[in-house]
C-alpha cells in the first residue's frame, strides 16, 4: 500500500513541479519547441516505419562501433602498462644484481 502512495506522490510532485516551471516564459518556449519537434519526428516515423527501423539500426551500429573502439583502446593501454611493468621489473633486477656485485666486491676487499 505504501509503495502505491509513494508512486502517486512522486508522479503528483513531478506534475506540480512541471506545471510550476511552465510559469516561466523561456521554459514554455523550450517545452513547446521540443514537443513540436518530437511530434514531427513521431509523424515521420509513423508515415515511414522502414526509416525508423533503419535509423535505429544505424544508431545501434554506431554505438556498437564506439563501444568496440573504446574496448580496443582500453586493451591497448593495458598492454602498454603491462610492458612498462615488465621493463621496470627487469630494471629492478639489473639494479639489484649490480648492487649485489658491488656489495660482494666490498666484502672481498
Amino acid at each position: 500500500m505504501t509503495k502505491h502512495k509513494l508512486c502517486k506522490g512522486m508522479v503528483l510532485g513531478a506534475l506540480v513541479g512541471g506545471a510550476v516551471m511552465l510559469f516561466d516564459k523561456g521554459t514554455r518556449r523550450y517545452v513547446t519547441g521540443k514537443t513540436r519537434s518530437a511530434g514531427t519526428s513521431c509523424k515521420k516515423f509513423v508515415a515511414h516505419p522502414s526509416t525508423a527501423v533503419h535509423s535505429v539500426r544505424m544508431n545501434y551500429e554506431s554505438f556498437a562501433q564506439c563501444i568496440n573502439k573504446g574496448i580496443d583502446d582500453v586493451l591497448t593501454i593495458l598492454n602498454k602498462a603491462e610492458e612498462a611493468l615488465k621493463k621496470l621489473s627487469e630494471i629492478e633486477k639489473d639494479v639489484s644484481q649490480q648492487l649485489e656485485a658491488v656489495d660482494d666486491s666490498k666484502e672481498a676487499s
